[in-house]
């Protein structure tokens, strides 16, 4: 009889990890994401920019700086997590867009030029992008805003890590601006650069003032981690 029961629990045991394993693999292979994609050559802090998340949260941004800032011009790249938060607003609002399969330009005439901004979506399914200067519709406009937020998030990134670099004197200048953007809702993601923050929060080289700033950024950020997936997209 025990034997019976340790031979059904290794099943049970077994099973529940055989779906397990199936459901990462799944999700792994899960092909399914939002991509935003910038172009202006009079851009400021990018020229370009391309921001792709994955129904899993993971994210991968390759932008080219504006030389006119700085005269830096290296193509930059990122990959980070996604907060669930955002995550989520971003698949909902795709879904309530239809999956951007539509014009989502105004077409309003005096309307400045701030841009080629273009919204995809892709999955074995279901496929679909628009392109627009400005759209008068609030979803596209709260999308517009969160990824361009992201945009700004990974420009401080690469500023703090030229300081850290060249100018730790002009650190805490760059800290102080990414506050206040943070304060005013300007930036999204944070976490984003939290390699860079914890560098600086941890450096007992650096000015105590300039790494306060970096520690209270960190505590804005939150626990970090590997997103959850939500509802099943198609």
């Amino acid at each position: 009889m025990k034997l019976c029961f340790a031979f059904a629990a290794l099943l049970f045991s077994l099973s529940a990890l055989a779906k397990q394993a199936a459901t990462q693999v799944s999700s792994a292979a899960d092909p399914t994401s939002v991509c935003f994609t910038y172009m202006w050559n009079e851009g400021v802090p990018w020229q370009s920019y391309s921001i792709q998340v994955r129904v899993d949260g993971k994210t991968h941004f390759e932008g080219l700086p504006n030389p006119s800032q700085d005269g830096d011009a290296d193509p930059v790249q990122e990959d980070f997590t996604m907060s669930e938060a955002n995550r989520q607003k971003i698949f909902d609002s795709a879904l309530k867009l239809n999956y951007f399969r539509g014009d989502l330009d105004s077409h309003l005439k005096r309307i400045a030029q701030t841009g080629a901004k273009t919204l995809a979506y892709k999955s074995t399914q279901v496929q679909g992008s628009s392109t627009y200067n400005y759209s008068q519709n609030p979803d596209v406009q709260q999308l517009t805003q969160l990824f361009q937020g992201l945009a700004i998030t990974l420009d401080f990134g690469r500023k703090l890590a030229w300081n850290y670099r060249f100018d730790k004197l002009g650190m805490n200048q760059t800290l102080r601006e990414l506050e206040d953007l943070q304060a005013s809702h300007e930036v999204e993601e944070v976490r984003a650069i939290e390699p860079i923050l914890r560098k600086i929060a941890n450096d007992p080289s650096l000015m105590n003032i300039s790494r306060q700033s970096a520690q209270r950024l960190l505590k804005t950020i939150g626990v970090t981690g590997a997103a959850t997936q939500g509802a099943t997209q198609p």
